[in-house]
């Protein structure tokens, strides 16, 4: 299955939807609520957009937290790759 990606403006958030199926917790989600914009949501119990791929670039607060809880919560299926650090 081909990971679930969107861009925002300094780099790339990538969901793999296997790993999540087997998440209990959804930290990512949680952590979005939190300290983000919420610009994720639970759809068919997985991490999906609550907008389209263009808002979701412009409203993402670039905070981080889905990645940061994702792997320390969650069953670390979200990786956030910034496009300062990419080759």
């Amino acid at each position: 299955m081909k990971p679930y990606t969107f861009r925002f403006r300094t780099g790339e958030i990538i969901i793999d939807h296997l790993k999540c199926a087997k998440c209990n917790s959804y930290a990512c989600i949680k952590a979005d609520s939190l300290f983000g914009t919420g610009v994720l949501r639970i759809q068919d119990a997985k991490p999906t957009l609550t907008t389209n791929l263009e808002d979701a670039q412009r409203l993402c607060n670039e905070c981080m937290a889905c990645e940061l809880y994702c792997q320390s919560h969650g069953n670390k299926g979200l990786k956030i790759k910034l496009d300062q650090f990419s080759s």
